[in-house]
């Protein structure tokens, strides 16, 4: 965990630095851009100075009309306005240099902490993790624990070294059978029911089966003394056959064995005991067989209801 916090501080750390970058470069274009249109206006008003500095000489050497005396006063105007135009644009952009002066240095403060920070937590992990290096040299420098036989009051024998060992390979355990034939169909569909996996119930189906009309109308009378007789549907049945070393088991189908919590009708099919469960466990599946089309119950099967 201090592992996975040390290692968000020093991203946060990453980027934050990448954001202070950023800012730097753009403070630095800005300045760029800043002394560049300073050089520019200093060099107009270099420009302007010197025109002005000829206007005496420009006088001297002819007299102007008064036409052109008021034109040249009005042009020496304007040239002294631009000139303080230019001077306070110089003021504004010297302070606005200063200030990028300014965010520039304490950018770099910023970064120079951030790198600070980001070799703490790194720094922290190391000592975090030198007891256990001390620890782990400590041990390097230890002796084996002495042998059992070397003390003499525990009586240890040792081994014999002219006689040859004995072979102790490891018993192979017999694999537990199932007892039942039914046993290995009840644990599969069991899983998959305890799963609610009904990819591995469609694997097991073998046919879907319904209780045949005219041996239910036989069960509500209860005048049936027959097995009962089941016949295979394409969807929407009741049981489901599975299909196991040339027999054929009757499981409820999913639904079929919620009901049971509440209602366990007498079919023919499947007796009932009560035990301490939260929910229907097929204890043992009924068995069928095929018989002239239709599937007949040959082994009533047993299940496990909340009581």
């Amino acid at each position: 965990m201090e592992v996975i916090l040390a290692g968000i501080a020093i991203l946060l750390s990453l980027v934050s630095l990448i954001f202070l970058v950023i800012e730097k470069m753009k403070r630095q274009s800005a300045g760029k851009h800043l002394s560049s249109r300073m050089s520019e206006l200093r060099k107009n008003l270099q420009e302007l100075q010197k025109q002005v500095n000829n206007l005496p000489d420009q006088l001297g050497q002819a007299t102007p009309s008064p036409a052109q005396a008021d034109g040249i006063s009005n042009e020496i105007s304007t040239l002294k306005a631009e000139l303080e135009y230019i001077k306070r644009d110089l003021r504004a952009n010297s302070q606005i240099l200063s200030n990028h002066s300014r965010e520039i240095s304490e950018i770099k403060e910023k970064n120079s902490g951030s790198e600070a920070e980001k070799a703490t937590p790194a720094e922290t992990f190391r000592q975090e993790l030198s007891p256990f290096s001390e620890l782990d040299r400590s041990a390097q420098g230890t002796t084996p624990f002495p042998s059992l036989g070397s003390v003499p009051w525990l009586g240890v024998e040792q081994p014999n070294q002219d006689q040859p060992a004995e072979d102790f390979s490891p018993i192979e355990e017999p694999v537990a059978q199932p007892s039942e034939p039914y046993e290995q169909a009840a644990r599969q569909y069991q899983d998959a029911i305890d799963r609610g996996d009904r990819q591995a119930l469609r694997q097991l189906l073998f046919k879907e089966l319904n209780i045949t009309s005219e041996c239910e109308d036989s069960l509500l009378r209860g005048s049936s003394g027959q097995a009962t007789k089941l016949e295979a549907v394409q969807g929407g049945g009741s049981y489901m056959v599975v299909s196991g070393e040339g027999r054929y088991w009757l499981f409820p189908t999913a639904q079929t064995l919620d009901s049971f919590s509440m209602n366990q009708p007498q079919k023919g099919i499947f007796d009932y005991e009560r035990e301490i469960l939260s929910k229907p466990v097929v204890k043992k599946p009924a068995e069928v067989k095929e018989e002239s089309g239709d599937w007949i119950v040959i082994a009533k099967g047993m299940i496990s209801v909340p009581g």
